[in-house]
Parts: C-alpha cells; structure tokens; sequence
C-alpha cells in the first residue's frame, strides 16, 4: 500500500488503533515515548539485551537513530514500553509468558496492558508504513495523537516550513469517523497559491484488515469507500467541511 494513503481505523472497546500509511518515526511523532521500549520482529543492531528475560530493548534518547536505521525498513517490528529497565530484572516467569503471548499473538490475556511492566502502548507493525496498530492505555489521548499525526503528514507533503496546530473542534469532528474508518489521500492536497489553501479531500472507507485490498478498492473507486469532507488550512486556521 502507498505511504500516500493514511488509513485510521478506531476499535474503542479495545482501545486499539489501526494505521495505514504511519511509520514508526510517524508514531514517534503522534506518541512521544519517554521510556525503555522492548522490541522484537527481527535482530535489530542497535537494541541490547536483558539478561534476565532476553528481551531486547532499546532506551527513548536511542530511539531516533534506531528509527533511521536500515533495521526499521526491512523488518517488522513489536514495540511495548516498560515503566524502567530496572523492571525487566524483577518479571517472574509467568510475567514473562504474558509478554511473549502479547508479542507473538498482538492481544493481551485479557488486556494488553499488563501491571508487570505497566505499559501503556502496544505498537504492531508488519511492514514500516504499510499496516501497523497500536494499542494505547490512555485512550483519551487518541484525539491529540491524531492531531499531531495529521500536522505532521501535512507539514512533509505540503513542504510548508510550519503549519498551525489542528484545532480542537476540527479534531472531534474527525475522531467521530474514526470507528468507520478514515482514508485520507496526501497525494491529492490540493493547493491555492494565492490563498495559500491546502485542501484535502477525507473518505471513509469502513473497516479493513488487508490494507492491500484497502488500496486495491480506492484506486477501483469502490462505492463504499465515500467521500464526507475535506481538511482545509487556510490563514493559519483549520476548518473541516462535511459533505
């Protein structure tokens, strides 16, 4: 799937997030991590080891270099932060169990939020950019992590040095589309030179899984993917208009 199209698909009831088109550094950006990460998906270079549990892991003034790294490309990547490292040398077995079945299978038993680490996120990613999810305790967080998202894609394709922060009012009008998915198309900002507008057209495309076929439906212009708006920037202010 293009990096062009950003998909977003909301599941409250387990507070999961499922993303399109948002590499790590995009998830870095919408979801600032303040501490240790346990990774897994691959044989990552710059993660060292615990040697109580194995796990590998990284700390966050590690994190930008181990985003621009040629490891984040190739390979998939499970990322759930712990509340110190000091955390990894006290897990019980059974604590470490729990970690694994989290990782290998992408959902808790039952949460997956777990008290051994007291994680608050959860991030999948099976090809950088392609298809990711993220599970995220503070769910009433999501609203700001997709403002930044948004603010951020915007700022790479639109090449504009600095753009205003996306207002709230804007962001509780998408956030309501979220639990029927949203499809957004960066390839198809327009802009006005002379308003210095940026336009950008909102779809809702209902719940996908195989963002392959997600992909393979827009291009097709299926009738289900529809357009309900569009993101307007314009005089420093955000406006979103419903179709």
């Amino acid at each position: 799937m293009s990096r062009s199209l950003l998909y977003l698909y909301e599941d409250t009831e387990n507070q999961r997030l499922t993303m399109a088109g948002v590499t790590l550094a995009d998830f870095l950006v919408m979801n600032p991590i303040n501490r240790p990460l346990i990774v897994s998906g691959g044989k990552f270079e710059q993660a060292r080891q615990s040697l109580r549990t194995r796990f590998s892991y990284l700390e966050p003034h590690e994190l930008k270099s181990f985003v621009a790294s040629q490891d984040v490309e190739k390979q998939p990547i499970t990322a759930i932060d712990v509340r110190s490292l000091q955390t990894l040398d006290t897990l019980t077995d059974v604590e470490i169990a729990e970690i694994l079945f989290l990782m290998h299978m992408k959902r808790g038993m039952p949460s997956p939020f777990l008290k051994s680490v007291q994680n608050e996120i959860a991030y999948f990613s099976e090809k950088n950019g392609a298809h990711s999810f993220l599970y995220l305790r503070h769910w009433e967080q999501l609203e700001q992590a997709v403002a930044k998202l948004l603010r951020h894609k915007l700022v790479i394709e639109s090449k504009l040095s600095h753009i205003e922060p996306v207002i709230p009012e804007v962001v509780r009008k998408l956030r309501a589309m979220l639990p029927s998915g949203i499809l957004i198309d960066l390839d198809k900002i327009s802009r006005s030179i002379f308003s210095r507008q940026l336009t950008l057209p909102i779809y809702v495309a209902g719940r996908y899984e195989d963002m392959e076929v997600l992909s393979e439906d827009f291009e097709a212009g299926k009738e289900s993917i529809v357009k309900r708006g569009a993101l307007i920037y314009r005089k420093k202010n955000w406006i979103f208009e419903v179709e």
